[in-house]
């Protein structure tokens, strides 16, 4: 069962992210889920990738789940219909990064 999730919000995250993860796998956790969306999707990557690097050979990338989810952004119209001032949907990129315990 996963306990520890890091969702990526922002590139700032970077480094908390990388030490949350290194503290859990201290900690005895088996596993870490790294989740970024949109434009965060490379800094997810990016961490994981840098976690593989420097907790060589201890952890793998166990799974790597790609996917989208709505997104609904103020302003967009439905131009048949002027008078519908409803949201539309968008679409947002996602990744999901689990690294493991070997």
């Amino acid at each position: 069962m996963m306990n520890n999730i890091i969702n990526i919000k922002q590139r700032n995250d970077k480094e908390r992210a990388i030490k949350d993860a290194i503290f859990a796998f201290s900690g005895g956790q088996k596993s870490v889920l790294i989740k970024g969306e949109g434009k965060e999707i490379s800094t997810a990557v990016e961490i994981a990738e840098i976690l593989r690097q420097r907790l060589f050979p201890s952890i793998e990338i166990s799974d790597i789940t790609l996917g989208s989810r709505p997104f609904f952004k103020k302003g967009r119209r439905d131009f048949k219909n002027n008078h519908n001032k409803e949201f539309k949907p968008d679409i947002v990129s996602q990744i999901e990064i689990e690294i493991s315990r070997i």
